[in-house]
């Protein structure tokens, strides 16, 4: 363990840096911490107590919005077959095949996975994979993914004035712009403020045809701005077309 400190710009906040080799995945370490008002070791300023948890990595890209597919971890069990349950501590957008559930063996099985994020940036997701086999709820895996996520381009932007303390309802035109028919499915970052009309979740739409996008807008008790993307992605979820709306409501 190495520790070293050095002064930030602001005089009242000093970084302390820590340098720790870790183990072997599935491995735990702890260990402590002590500062000292004075040069001398007399005076204790506080403990830390810090808990080290080693575990697998992967690191994923994606694009806000779609669906990332191909994408998989190797799992095997170490003494006997076993099945496990995957849990996510972003379920809405890592998800694992067959609700996460699988039997794993002495031999490395493969275990594919989905990626849907919905806000851009980099988030760390944690991904314990738990004995469910013997009723105990052993862990037997744990991945740290290093999920990235960039948003797409905007094709369109819309300004909306909307009324406070009522629903409404808007529709956009959109046009296929290939020369065959082609299946398109709608998804928003901000389902809590939009739905689409009629449950309305794919369009088909013929060859340079048209069809309307139905929009419905929550109530709101309050004036302000919103901004809410609108994913136009093709049979695979990968996005075609991001359309930005930009709502006031007054």
């Amino acid at each position: 363990i190495v520790a070293s400190s050095a002064f930030s710009g602001d005089t009242r906040l000093q970084e302390v840096h820590i340098k720790y080799r870790c183990g072997s995945p599935g491995t735990f370490r702890s260990f402590f911490i002590i500062l000292y008002n004075d040069s001398s070791f007399a005076s204790i300023y506080e403990i830390w107590h810090i808990s080290i948890h080693s575990m697998n990595r992967i690191d994923v890209q994606g694009m806000v919005g779609q669906t990332e597919r191909g994408c998989s971890l190797t799992l095997r069990s170490r003494d006997k077959p076993r099945t496990v349950k995957a849990f996510s501590s972003f379920p809405t957008e890592f998800m694992l095949e067959n609700n996460g559930t699988l039997t794993l063996g002495e031999s490395l099985s493969e275990v594919s996975f989905k990626f849907e994020p919905m806000i851009p940036g980099r988030r760390d997701i944690l991904v314990n994979f738990i004995d469910t086999s013997g009723g105990e709820g052993q862990p037997v895996s744990s991945w740290l993914v290093a999920a990235r996520a960039k948003l797409p381009v905007v094709a369109k932007r819309y300004d909306l004035q909307l009324p406070v303390g009522k629903v409404s309802s808007k529709k956009i035109m959109y046009t296929n712009p290939y020369s065959i028919p082609r299946t398109f499915k709608l998804r928003t970052n901000r389902p809590q403020l939009l739905s689409f009309r009629d449950k309305q979740t794919e369009m088909a739409i013929s060859a340079k045809g048209q069809m309307y996008i139905g929009l419905r807008f929550v109530e709101m008790k309050s004036a302000g701005m919103h901004e809410v993307l609108v994913f136009i992605n093709d049979e695979e979820d990968k996005n075609e077309e991001c359309l930005a709306v930009n709502v006031a409501y007054a």
